[in-house]
């Protein structure tokens, strides 16, 4: 999938309002940054060894990442061309009956 698409627009963030917000909370937590520290280290040569979950919110068609806030911060700060992911399987979630649902997100203008 094309990191580009990692934007408060189309693959939002689940757990905060913007990817900037994102970077700003797992920043100020030492462990989080820690996180982020082994990722900047560790992404340049081995990439993303373990795929995000993206979802898909039935009401609205919302897709957002489920897991992988860290692995995503560090992949749109590095400009990494592409990164592996995963649907999250969830009662609550649309089914996803295709490889990415472009039809649901929110194109920019």
């Amino acid at each position: 999938m094309a990191t580009s698409l990692l934007n408060d627009r189309q693959i939002r963030p689940a757990e905060f309002s913007t990817w900037a917000g994102a970077r700003r909370y797992h920043e100020r937590h030492s462990r989080d940054r820690r996180t982020l520290d082994d990722l900047r280290a560790s992404m340049p040569t081995d990439g993303i060894r373990e795929p995000l979950l993206l979802g898909v919110r039935k009401r609205d068609r919302f897709v957002f990442v489920y897991e992988g806030h860290h692995r995503a911060v560090i992949a749109i700060e590095l400009g990494l061309p592409t990164f592996p992911f995963q649907w999250f399987r969830d009662p609550d979630l649309t089914a996803v009956d295709e490889p990415f649902p472009y039809r649901a997100m929110r194109l920019p203008a």
